[in-house]
């Protein structure tokens, strides 16, 4: 028999590398979402040998909430960490020894 889902109910909403669990965290708390990243004690003795172990967690209140506010920073990014163009050297670009 499944359990009664309760609005205080904790769902997962995000599970990757630590410091975009942190990103995302910050992301949230900006938009007024309580978040909470979990498994990051994992790390000190596994490092990344286990993909996926720290996660984000959210009430499944705020879980759709969550996830558009993560899905709207990550377009904002997207739109502005486009590469710069750096101008390429003009002269010899290997370092030659001297003579």
């Amino acid at each position: 028999m499944p359990a009664e889902e309760s609005v205080d109910d904790i769902v997962k909403i995000y599970a990757g590398p630590y410091v975009t669990a942190e990103i995302y965290q910050q992301v949230l708390q900006e938009a007024g979402i309580e978040a909470r990243v979990v498994g990051e004690e994992l790390l000190a003795g596994f490092g990344s040998a286990i993909p996926d172990v720290v996660e984000v967690w959210v009430h499944r209140t705020d879980a759709e909430k969550a996830r558009a506010a993560i899905q709207l920073y990550e377009q904002q990014r997207g739109n502005s960490s486009e590469r710069p163009e750096f101008p390429r050297p003009t002269d010899d670009p290997l370092p030659r020894p001297p003579q």
